[in-house]
């Protein structure tokens, strides 16, 4: 891409506006329009392809400016008419849609419209839409002109301008502002003298590295002597509320007109020869150590200097002397003027206003200019400004000033025809062009990205007139990178503002022009320049192939390969070249094809030929070069492999048959065993291999696995290394793998690389493959083994294949296989440490036999030629001879002690890993019935050695709980196999033959409890075949612990399940050794329950009762209504404490020995280890807790109120409470009577509660509530009289109509005469309810003796839960009270008339029913 000049507009009817502006120019009427050198819609750089030739375009070599080839350059002499655009003045808006032009008095506004110049495209004209003459004297002429168009606050808007105002300096010193149609909205003199110029300057972007990020705007006047600045949110506010005013005045025909005050600061220039041009960047940033320096230079060494710097605004000016001028105002030195502004506004906009008001209204469509005012306006004096320092020369005068985008440069014209480039802020000339008389100067910036940001790039472009040249440079250092042959007498038009009120309306952005260039024949063109331009030197070809980089990705995209490989043999540098390859291989797009056409392309230029030539290329290279030569050699070998691993997958030749003969043989000699070995190694595959497991990753490759690419399987390597590898001329270059693939893609380079098809000419081609392309073996391996343990139906067939790929990596491996005897082997190190943690034990351990053959293969070719001993004697004759002599006999490993440190930890290895054969079987079996509620359950031989001698225990119990198996149904099954293994062992103990165990097993084996007959008849035989590896971890007391200890676990963790802590200790009975529930229980009861039982003793101590739910959930996990539960579940936990600890101290200690696999190695002890290890704890501080928990479940179970825990137990009691249960305490002292009172009344309470409980229809036996037998035991153990409890359990009961259950209890009662007393007040409150409720009360009361009428009367029968009661329950009722009462006592009489009386109401109501 090079740099353009592309028109976008034109001026319409030139030969009209030239005529009316300059009529001197046309002689005698010409209408002809202007004759220039070139007429061309669309000028472009024509410059070399070769970049190498950028300096044949240096001005030194360049074109002549009035000479060469030119079509412009040819002409003698040009039209008058031609230079019209050089003789005005001319002002363009930055959005490229408006234009104004002015020439002496005349101002011509030039406006879009839309025209087709021909039917393919459409272009914008600019036509005039109001000419006239302006000034305010006879004399007066425009001298400079401003478009500022301003932005549209309306929500609608898309950003563009909403008019453009058209600013107007004369010679007389006035600023007039005019709107699009030529109405002056504002006119204002700030000093006599002409206008020399107008600037704005607005708010740039946020991201451009800008001098500072200065967000004010305003308008810069230059005046001979002064420079007068407006702040640019006032005038925009001002034309805005001018532009509404006129609006409104002329829609209604008004004149008075109310004008806001515009404020503005004049700066006087004091030491100025002459002024030319001016430019004001803006606020600087403060530099404290500059403010230092100048200060103390200026005021000397005793002067204070103060600290702070003061915000100044930046003012530049070029003339002369000096030829430029640094001035810095300091913000708040000059106050704005305001007041003499306003009054002058209104006067000068009141006489515009009739001027239109009139036009409009007589059909008058010549604007008229307003008279000049007799008076003359009073002009505010300058604040005087010296210029802070400056580049002074006295011969040069300054023309122009033209501030970069950036505020940080600018170029600067002179009347000697240079250029001179500035540092604005560090006041320095930085370069100088030379040539370039009457030079008009703009900046263009480019944004890019480049090293991963977005940059920007100014581009200083400068038009030689005389030359009819316009160039583009790179300003600081770099070279011109563009050039074109433009018309002469043209012009550059540089406006380096965008639209006013950006800072007032944030987040718009509008496509602005910033730099135009404008013919003689009217035509508008903007210039384009391309980032990269900036990125080169004049002999640098990178930038070029930078572009060609972005050009090859683009083909990539669209999968275009011979585009594609065309770029690519483009690129020249090596640099590019390295990044083209990197994009190549990161593409999604990659072909074999591809890559093949790239390494032609670029291996003839790194790698050229093998051999001497070879080395003196690479000799002759730089680094970069050499690297990137080792980097296609690598992706050669890469391909190569690939091709060959397709041509496998593609091969058509058939697997062979996995029961052939050959193969078991072969089989055989590969893992060094004999035929029937190797037959029994081999029925192993329907046993474990076959089995249905849910845990384990089962892959599905599709049939064809050629679907993984080219380019992801070079990904998988690292083909860029930053080191060369010396002495590469003659053999393969090594590629390692990269550590960070992803398991996916990992499991997919395996399937690809050992997923074909077996076969004998398979393995011949796959292990020259793998030899030239150079890939890591160890990583190969590794791949290997990852592969195999994803293989879901392992047979003799994929074993052998398997087999043979470790034979050939450890051949191609060669010295990093073997070691010493006494030492161990790395490479088979990273292979143990796979296996071991490998969690597919049985794909892991037939790895590790085939491992352990082919070391043992490769040891005895080591030693073949120094030593024939057994082993290789009879490989020999087993390679020879096996087809001729089939009584030969097969050396086997398992016959063998390993002779090395190598063949010790292969069979240390292959033994764990078949002790983990039947645990992994019974871990991925789900069971038939149940739930199915399989967890996922992995396991290793690392996790075993890691985690301890309990992790067996441990893996058991989590599968029986996450079964979902009935947990009686898991006691009685773990404890057969218990008693089967015990019997086992007392058998073998008499018998030494085999088959005779086994038969006297059967026959003395009892049969299967018919519980047990609706388990899976499978999950006895695998937990059996567990037991056989690790008897003592599957034990029954070792799983019922584990499966105790989880579910309390997972209760901690979820307390709103109270049926987990509930089977805990449900569990915990089951156990049979008292050693281990003690530990088990006590290690509960520490680590979780104590705590709870603590928070909730504290809780209810609090709020006096049972917390509502809310408190609950926050201090205890749980709900309200689950709380009772819990409780009750921990007052069994301690039954079984207590229990424990009696039966412990006549029972021995356990001493539970370890399983073989353990041997030799130290962990963390199981979790029954440290049951056993568990101290003995105090009978009385357990029974202390435990009566403290039935105190609370009493209360939560009855919902009593009222109630605090601890007021119950006295000051010791309470000292001890939550103290570890191993403490010693006593029992005993004296107890406060304040306590034993509240306990009494809390048991009573407890009673009446429990009785209330009981339903009506309670039948016998049945009333012994279970609250009710706590209460009693409480009360026995606080030492509270027990018949008290009884008695009121009596009247309870006689209270709520249950008779029958309380002449149940009526024999425990010792104080007979008490009882017979209350049981006579309960009849009496009978006989009340029954008189007050009877339909023959008068009858009865006749019936009633007379002694007992007024006692009668006084019985209050509301105390009774249930009164109506048969007469005959009430009868018997005081037949027991006579019997306990003794008759002398009061209470007997009493009782005899109540028998009298309700004897007489039985008698009259059985008469009354006949």
């Amino acid at each position: 891409m090079s740099c353009l000049l592309d028109q976008i507009a034109a001026i319409g009817n030139t030969t009209d506006l030239v005529q009316w502006l300059c009529p001197h120019l046309t002689p005698s009427g010409s209408q002809g329009s202007p004759s220039v050198g070139s007429t061309s819609s669309q000028l472009t750089a024509e410059w070399n392809e070769e970049w190498e030739d950028w300096g044949e375009l240096d001005p030194g070599r360049g074109t002549k400016p009035d000479g060469g080839d030119n079509g412009t350059a040819t002409q003698a002499s040009p039209q008058p008419e031609t230079s019209w655009l050089a003789e005005c003045y001319v002002a363009a808006s930055p959005t490229s849609d408006f234009m104004a032009l002015g020439f002496k008095n005349r101002l011509a506004i030039l406006s879009r419209r839309w025209e087709s110049y021909t039917e393919e495209e459409n272009k914008m004209r600019l036509v005039v839409t109001w000419r006239g003459t302006v000034g305010y004297g006879a004399s007066d002429e425009i001298s400079a002109l401003l478009c500022l168009p301003l932005l549209s606050q309306k929500q609608s808007s898309t950003g563009g301008p909403d008019w453009t105002c058209v600013i107007a300096g004369f010679t007389s010193g006035y600023v007039a502002m005019y709107t699009e149609s030529g109405l002056v909205l504002l006119s204002q003199i700030f000093e006599e003298g002409a206008v020399l110029s107008l600037k704005c300057r607005t708010m740039t972007d946020g991201n451009r590295a800008v001098l500072s990020q200065d967000t004010s705007e305003e308008l810069v006047i230059l005046y001979p002597r002064s420079i007068t600045t407006i702040d640019g949110f006032s005038l925009f506010q001002t034309l805005r509320g001018c532009r509404n005013q006129v609006a409104k005045a002329a829609a209604s025909g008004g004149e008075n007109v109310s004008v806001p005050p515009l404020g503005y600061k004049k700066w006087g220039l004091v030491d100025q020869g002459m002024v030319m041009d001016c430019a004001a960047p803006g606020v600087t940033p403060p530099h404290l150590y500059d403010h230092l320096a100048q200060t103390s230079l200026a005021k000397g060494l005793n002067h204070v200097v103060s600290s702070g710097v003061p915000a100044s605004s930046l003012l530049l000016t070029v003339g002369r002397v000096p030829y430029v001028g640094f001035l810095y105002a300091q913000e708040g030195s000059a106050p704005p003027f305001v007041a003499d502004v306003a009054l002058l506004y209104a006067s000068k906009l009141k006489d515009a206003l009739v001027s239109a008001a009139s036009g409009w209204l007589f059909g008058r469509g010549k604007s008229k200019e307003t008279e000049k005012s007799k008076e003359k306006p009073k002009i505010e004096p300058a604040t005087p400004l010296p210029y802070k320092w400056s580049i002074p020369d006295k011969r040069r005068t300054g023309l122009s000033l033209s501030v970069a985008p950036g505020r940080r440069l600018a170029a600067v014209t002179d009347d000697f025809g240079r250029v001179t480039l500035v540092d604005v802020q560090r006041g320095v000339a930085l370069r100088m062009w030379k040539g370039y008389r009457d030079a008009d100067c703009g900046w263009l910036e480019v944004e890019g990205e480049w090293g991963g940001m977005k940059r920007q790039v100014a581009f200083l472009l400068i038009y030689a007139p005389r030359r009819g040249l316009l160039e583009v440079w790179t300003p600081q250092q770099g070279p011109r990178v563009a050039a074109f042959n433009v018309p002469k007498h043209s012009r550059l038009l540089y406006t380096p503002h965008t639209l006013l009120g950006v800072n007032s309306v944030r987040g718009v952005r509008c496509k602005v022009f910033p730099v135009l260039f404008v013919t003689p024949d009217g035509q508008i063109s903007e210039i384009t320049v391309p980032f990269h331009l900036a990125l080169g030197g004049k002999t640098s070809k990178r930038a070029r192939d930078l572009h060609l980089l972005k050009t090859l990705k683009s083909h990539l995209r669209n999968n275009s390969e011979e585009e594609v490989l065309k770029t690519v043999s483009e690129i020249k540098t090596s640099g590019v070249r390295k990044q083209a390859v990197q994009a190549l291989i990161q593409s999604q797009h990659l072909t074999s094809s591809l890559l093949q056409g790239l390494l032609d392309i670029f291996l003839p230029v790194y790698c050229p030929g093998v051999g001497e030539d070879k080395d003196d290329t690479a000799q002759s290279q730089d680094h970069e070069s050499r690297l990137l030569g080792q980097q296609l050699l690598r992706l050669k070998q890469l391909l190569q492999l690939y091709m060959v691993l397709v041509e496998l997958h593609t091969s058509r030749e058939a697997s062979p048959d996995p029961d052939d003969g050959t193969l078991v043989m072969e089989l055989a000699r590969l893992l060094v065993l004999t035929p029937e070995e190797t037959k029994s190694f081999l029925s192993t595959f329907e046993h474990y291999g076959n089995s249905k497991t849910t845990n384990s990753k089962k892959v599905r490759f599709s049939d064809s696995s050629v679907n993984f690419s080219v380019g992801s399987f070079i990904r998988c390597w690292d083909v860029t290394v930053g080191t060369l590898v010396k002495d590469s001329a003659n053999r393969t270059l090594p590629v390692n793998m990269k550590e960070d693939i992803q398991q996916e893609k990992l499991i997919r380079l395996g399937e690809f690389l050992y997923g074909w098809a077996w076969h004998s000419e398979s393995m011949k081609k796959f292990s020259q493959a793998i030899e030239e392309s150079g890939s890591n073996l160890e990583s190969l391996l590794h791949v290997a083994l990852l592969h195999w343990s994803l293989c879901c139906s392992p047979d003799t067939v994929s074993a052998l294949h398997l087999g043979t790929i470790f034979y050939c990596l450890s051949t191609l491996a060669g010295e990093k296989v073997l070691c010493d005897i006494g030492q161990l082997s790395p490479w088979w190190n990273t292979v143990r440490d796979k296996l071991v943690a490998s969690t597919q034990p049985y794909q892991a351990y037939i790895a590790a036999l085939l491992c352990r053959g082919v070391h043992a293969n490769l040891e005895a070719q080591m030693h073949s030629m120094a030593t024939e001993n057994a082993l290789h004697l009879k490989r020999e004759i087993i390679r020879t001879n096996s087809e001729d002599r089939k009584d030969e006999k097969y050396l086997s490993l398992n016959d063998w002690e390993g002779l090395s440190m190598e063949m010790v930890e292969w069979n240390l290895v292959i033994g764990q890993l078949e002790c983990l054969l039947p645990l992994n079987q019974f871990l991925s079996l789900v069971p038939e019935n149940g739930p199915q509620r399989q967890p996922k359950l992995e396991v290793s031989v690392k996790d075993l050695l890691d985690k301890g001698k309990g992790y067996v225990a441990e893996l058991v119990a989590n599968w029986f709980i996450g079964s979902g198996m009935d947990h009686g149904c898991v006691v009685q099954l773990v404890q057969q196999q218990d008693e089967l293994r015990r019997r086992e062992k007392e058998e073998s103990e008499k018998m030494d033959d085999t088959s005779e165990q086994i038969e006297q097993m059967e026959v003395t084996s009892e049969p299967v409890p018919e519980e047990l007959k609706q388990i899976d008849g499978k999950i006895s035989e695998l937990l059996r075949n567990v037991s056989k590896k690790f008897p003592n971890s599957v034990a029954a007391d070792s799983v019922l612990t584990n499966m105790s200890w989880e579910l309390a676990a997972a209760w901690n963790k979820a307390r709103d399940d109270t049926s987990l802590i509930s089977q805990a200790v449900k569990l915990i009975s089951s156990i049979r050794n008292s050693h281990i529930r003690h530990g088990v229980s006590l290690m509960l009861w520490e680590t979780w329950v104590s705590q709870f039982v603590q928070l909730t003793t504290s809780l209810m101590d609090k709020v006096g009762r049972i917390p509502k739910d809310r408190l609950c959930r926050r201090d205890l996990g749980l709900g309200e209504h689950n709380l009772a539960q819990v409780l009750q579940a921990v007052l069994t936990l301690l039954e079984q404490i207590m229990e424990a600890n009696v039966v412990c101290e006549v029972e021995k200690p356990l001493v539970i020995p370890a399983d073989s696999f353990w041997s030799g190695q130290e962990g963390s002890p199981a979790l029954v280890e440290l049951t056993v290890m568990q101290k003995m704890t105090c009978y009385d501080l357990v029974y202390q807790h435990y009566q403290l928990v039935s105190v609370l479940y009493l209360v939560t179970q009855h919902g009593l109120k009222s109630v605090r825990p601890l007021t119950y137990f006295d000051g010791k009691d309470r000292s001890v409470l939550f103290k570890p249960l191993t403490t010693s305490w006593t029992i005993g002292g004296h107890t406060d009577p304040t306590v034993i009172k509240a306990r009494l009344a809390l048991l009573c309470r407890v009673i009446t509660a429990a009785v209330t409980s009981l339903p009506d229809t309670t039948e016998h036996k049945q009333g012994d509530s279970l609250s009710i037998r706590q209460a009693i035991d409480l009360g026995r153990a606080w030492g509270t009289s027990l018949d008290v409890l009884h008695r009121h359990h009596i009247c309870e009961l006689y209270t709520s109509g249950l008779d029958k259950l309380a002449e149940e209890e009526l024999p425990t009662i010792s104080d007979a005469p008490l009882l017979g007393s209350q049981l006579v007040l309960i009849a009496g409150q009978r006989l009340n309810y029954q008189l007050e409720n009877s339909p023959r009360t008068a009858h009865h009361l006749a019936l009633t003796s007379p002694t007992i009428t007024e006692w009668i009367k006084s019985c209050d029968a509301g105390s009774l839960r249930c009164p109506a009661v048969p007469l005959e329950y009430t009868v018997t009722l005081l037949t027991h009270a006579l019997s306990l009462l003794p008759e002398d006592a009061q209470e007997h009489k009493m009782a005899t008339a109540l028998y009298d009386t309700l004897t007489a109401f039985a008698n009259d109501q059985s008469n009354a029913d006949k």
